[in-house]
């Protein structure tokens, strides 16, 4: 082993092609993320208003069709509930 100590490697600089195809890909995947974040959205959305809708048992045929713990949609499906009942009023 040497004692000099390292350096870093210069940074390259990047062509104007280079740089426009990266921007290019990094708007696409941006504009896929947000895409995936509406849809996983709407399907929590759909499994809490479905499982609160089928009351006692509807978390459990929830999570077994999207894949997601009992416990999660049950809590999707109390905030659902929470959100619809009156104000003043405590959802039970």
């Amino acid at each position: 082993m040497t004692r000099t100590p390292r350096t870093r490697a210069r940074q390259a600089v990047l062509n104007s092609e280079e740089a426009a195809e990266l921007d290019r890909l990094a708007r696409r995947l941006q504009r896929r993320l947000d895409a995936v974040e509406e849809a996983r959205a709407d399907l929590s959305d759909a499994a809490g208003r479905i499982a609160a809708r089928h009351g006692r048992g509807g978390a459990s045929a929830v999570s077994a069709r999207v894949g997601w713990s009992r416990q999660h949609v049950s809590t999707l499906a109390a905030a659902r509930t929470a959100e619809q009942a009156p104000e003043g009023s405590a959802a039970a």
